[in-house]
């Protein structure tokens, strides 16, 4: 596959202010004690970073309480609480292993608030460059490096078609890709863009990705992005059903029994279904689903992990 071209520094003025506040306010919550966080450099780990794969995500919601009983009651999640300086937070497990935090803030007051969204971590050895080399290619920093006493250094960052991630290098090292992934554990992540080839292009200078194009039956404009011979995640251009100037989104899919049953029982605890259950290009069911307050995830049984190499 030819190199990729550099992106265009159009698409990031489609963040809106609100939103990376939103955003920003959730992610500087700590894990222990009132007023953990802190700029102070990461400290030097020897725990194993697996740069590029996705190994957390972060809900800001309006009302935890809510969120907490959709996903429970949806994805079997137990919840832990976090104390913190200010609303309220809590972390999701699974087999008690960590997989997602939740955390509460009010909606910005404005005529068009932000929906509540899912943002997804990346892990990487060193946060502070990589927010560096974002900006130079294109990205704006939301919120700039930060330690998080708990869990890490941690940025958020919006790409140059103004999809929203967060970079981390955990305190604890990244899970192997060798675990087990069960229900309720995230199983895949898809980038949303008007611009598949030059978001491929960003991501894979600023994480290293080797990309390829995805196997048939897709159509050109998707690509595949793989990390330690690691399927991650993929590049696809966005929906019909969204306009073409839409910003473009990441959406992580949580690994179900069975996507039928999700998809109804999303909907008796008060959520939505956005994209009816349906085989994917690789023969995977999945479907999009809105929790109550709008943020949007998907639901996956994955049946076929050869894209080009295992999904994680």
């Amino acid at each position: 596959m030819p190199p990729f071209p550099r992106p265009s520094r159009a698409g990031t003025a489609a963040v809106t202010l609100s939103a990376a506040l939103s955003i920003g306010l959730g992610l500087t919550a700590p894990l222990s004690g009132a007023h953990a966080q802190t700029t102070v450099p990461a400290p030097a780990s020897e725990a194993k970073v697996l740069p590029g794969k996705i190994v957390y995500a972060q809900l800001t919601t309006p009302d935890l309480a809510k969120a907490k009983a959709f996903y429970g009651g949806l994805l079997g999640w137990t919840f832990q609480d976090r104390p913190v300086s200010r609303g309220h937070y809590s972390e999701a497990l699974v087999n008690g292993h960590v997989v997602a935090g939740l955390v509460e803030r009010p909606l910005p007051d404005t005529d068009n608030p932000p929906h509540p969204l899912w943002l997804p971590f990346f892990s990487a050895p060193d946060v502070a460059t990589l927010a560096k080399s974002s900006r130079q290619w294109g990205a704006k920093v939301l919120f700039r490096p930060t330690m998080i006493q708990g869990r890490g250094e941690q940025a958020i960052i919006a790409d140059p078609q103004g999809a929203l991630f967060a970079s981390l290098h955990a305190l604890h090292g990244d899970q192997n890709d060798t675990d087990p992934t069960v229900q309720g554990d995230w199983i895949w992540h898809s980038l949303l863009t008007s611009a598949p080839s030059a978001s491929a292009g960003f991501y894979q200078k600023l994480f290293g990705y080797q990309v390829e194009a995805a196997p048939a039956p897709d159509t050109n404009q998707r690509y595949i992005l793989e990390a330690q011979s690691v399927a991650r995640a993929t590049v696809n251009p966005l929906p019909p059903r969204l306009p073409p100037n839409a910003r473009a989104r990441w959406l992580s899919f949580v690994q179900v029994d069975s996507v039928g049953s999700a998809a109804e029982k999303a909907v008796q605890l008060g959520g939505r279904v956005l994209v009816e259950p349906h085989l994917d290009h690789q023969n995977s069911m999945i479907a999009v689903l809105a929790d109550p307050a709008g943020a949007a995830f998907g639901v996956m049984e994955l049946h076929d992990t050869d894209l080009t190499g295992d999904a994680k």
